[in-house]
């Protein structure tokens, strides 16, 4: 499975996609706009329009990934706003328990 200690970055795909979509589909979409080194141990998290299913697109040096993950009875708490690069492997552990991610963090204040 995935090797969080491996990932380099988790992105957010924030416009709608069909969810019927497969594998083809996601390396095409991903390859238009990522290169092949980018792509590799990068995480890639589609959500659909009811929020109730993610697709997770995964690739490293054995093969690709494909995980899908279903939620019947509540909805993905889906972040409000998707920063680039600001986002962990804790954070998602949280999206996929059905937690929200805090995206306003406590900051020190310098004085």
């Amino acid at each position: 499975m995935i090797d969080y200690r491996r990932v380099k970055q988790i992105y957010f795909y924030t416009k709608e996609i069909d969810m019927r979509a497969g594998m083809n589909r996601f390396q095409i979409l991903l390859s238009c706009n990522f290169s092949p080194i980018e792509i590799l141990n990068t995480l890639f998290v589609f959500c659909s329009r009811d929020r109730k299913t993610l697709k997770i697109y995964y690739e490293d040096e054995y093969g690709s990934w494909l995980l899908i993950n279903k939620i019947n009875f509540t909805k993905f708490k889906w972040p409000e706003r998707i920063e680039s690069g600001g986002y962990q492997a804790k954070d998602l552990e949280a999206i996929l328990k059905g937690l929200r991610v805090i995206e306003d963090r406590k900051r020190e204040i310098a004085f």
